[in-house]
């Protein structure tokens, strides 16, 4: 999940709970239990999101050199692009330099 889509589930999830709290306030039937749920689980599924927490647990090692080159139109410099396997990021790395 990308950062804003964290924060958008954070926000949703602060939003049922305050809707719960709410119905729970004034409805004597327990309505606003539901929310707090919902709220919840949308809490617990972002915080142990599994895409997070394998960055998370990143192991140092893991980026591959390819056999692309760029070249950076502003330095003039020659580019390398490394691999991500685990998270599929690309890194555009001056020549000779490691992503650690």
């Amino acid at each position: 999940m990308t950062p804003c889509g964290r924060i958008a589930a954070f926000a949703l999830a602060g939003l049922a709970a305050g809707g719960g709290f709410l119905a729970q306030s004034f409805g004597a039937d327990g309505s606003g239990f539901p929310l707090f749920v919902f709220a919840a689980l949308i809490l617990l599924g972002t915080l142990f999101d599994a895409g997070y927490l394998a960055r998370k647990r990143h192991a140092p090692g893991t980026w591959h050199l390819t056999a692309e080159r760029e070249i950076d139109h502003q330095s003039g410099q020659i580019l390398e692009v490394w691999f991500d396997s685990v998270t599929g990021e690309r890194r555009y790395l001056p020549t000779g330099e490691r992503p650690d």
